[in-house]
This record gives C-alpha cells, sequence and structure tokens, in this order.
C-alpha cells in the first residue's frame, strides 16, 4: 500500500472519528417577553373584518375588545406566550346591514398564544392563537335575529405581532359549522367546514408589550 493511500485511509478515519465525537446540537430559541404590567393583565381594541375563501365580507366588527394575560418571562417554549381570557361584547356587522354578534371561545377555556417565528429586523412575532390545542375554537360568530342561519366557531388564527405597534394583525382562520339535529349545517352559500378564511384585524394591547427571541 502507497504512503499516499495509507495518509487518505488515515484522514477517512480522523473524519469519521471527529464526525461520531462532535454531533450537531439542534439551535435553541429563547423567548422574551415584557409587560408593564406586573400581573401580565392587557386589554386589546381595534378593527375585524371577517371575509369567505371566495372574498365575499360576512360581517365587519368595529371593535374587538378583549382582555387577557402575558406575563413578563423568559422562555424556551413559545407555545404559550400569553392568552386571551375574557371579553366584553362583539358587535359587528354583516353586508347587508344585518347583526351579528362575537364572542372569545370561553366555554372550552382561554384563548393561547403559539409563537413561530421572529423577525429581528422588522421586531415582528408571527403567531397563531386557538384553545388549549390548536384544534380548540378561539371564537365563535353567529347572526342575531329572526332568521338567523349562520353560527360558526374560529379556530387557528394566524397573524404577526409588532413591538413597534403592540398590535397583533391576524391574517387567516379556519371554520368549525354548527350542525342542528336532522338538519343541514349551519351558514349554507355562505362557509363551509374547514375552509380558510379572511380574518383581518388589527388588534392593538394596551399596555404595550414587548416580544423578542434569541437563537443560540
Amino acid at each position: 500500500m502507497s504512503k499516499k493511500t495509507m495518509s487518505l485511509l488515515a484522514l477517512s478515519s480522523l473524519l469519521a472519528l471527529g464526525a461520531q465525537a462532535a454531533p450537531v446540537q439542534a439551535a435553541a430559541t429563547t423567548w422574551k417577553v415584557v409587560n408593564p404590567h406586573a400581573d401580565g393583565a392587557f386589554t386589546t381594541s381595534g378593527p375585524l373584518t371577517v371575509k369567505n375563501s371566495a372574498g365575499r365580507t360576512l360581517f365587519t366588527c368595529a371593535n374587538v375588545p378583549l382582555i387577557g394575560e402575558m406575563k413578563s418571562q423568559s422562555t424556551t417554549s413559545g407555545q404559550h406566550l400569553g392568552k386571551f381570557t375574557s371579553y366584553h361584547r362583539i358587535s359587528c356587522t354583516g353586508a347587508g346591514g344585518e347583526e351579528w354578534a362575537g364572542m372569545l371561545g370561553v366555554m372550552v377555556g382561554p384563548s393561547y398564544f403559539r409563537a413561530t417565528g421572529f423577525n429581528a429586523a422588522t421586531g415582528t412575532t408571527t403567531v397563531t392563537h386557538s384553545g388549549m390545542t390548536p384544534a380548540t375554537p378561539a371564537y365563535m360568530f353567529s347572526q342575531v335575529g329572526a332568521g338567523a342561519t349562520c353560527a360558526f366557531f374560529v379556530q387557528s388564527v394566524a397573524g404577526t405581532y409588532s413591538n413597534a405597534t403592540s398590535t397583533l394583525k391576524t391574517t387567516t382562520a379556519q371554520t368549525r359549522l354548527g350542525t342542528p339535529e336532522g338538519q343541514e349545517p349551519y351558514c349554507q352559500g355562505m362557509l363551509t367546514e374547514g375552509e380558510t378564511i379572511a380574518f383581518d384585524g388589527a388588534l392593538k394591547f394596551n399596555p404595550a408589550i414587548k416580544v423578542t427571541a434569541t437563537t443560540s
């Protein structure tokens, strides 16, 4: 065996040993929340417009007044950074002038924020929010009054939270429809089960909360 061949074999062995001795470790992300309120409390205000996947406006809410909790913390899990806990009445108006009403999904518990990414350049956190699990509804909306034919739950609400404006900008969500016993599902002609809808909201947080993330 030539010296060159022996050298190549020795180099290969060293590289193999090095790969075994120094496994690549996954990067860890640490999330930091700073809330001026010691108890973590906050409220929201701001508009919401809901459209179906075909672009038809179902209703617009001039203000979404929610109450929540997002305590100052440092954590390696972005699964429960905070939550909406209760609400004041959400009054909305349909495209034809009909009355709609909304509420937080309090019948199944709070709606939790789950962080999925952070953009340090813009100071924005990508989030979803829903109930205890991603498949648990976050809100319920329904038509009000005689002849009402639509009521549905909303889950997997997606959006971004901006430190600069302290605003949660929601974008999309998924529907879950109710079905009266022995009847057709609600919202016929407006929505379908599991449909991804436009959930265009701008919920400003008070006080201003700062969320950041570092990866190491």
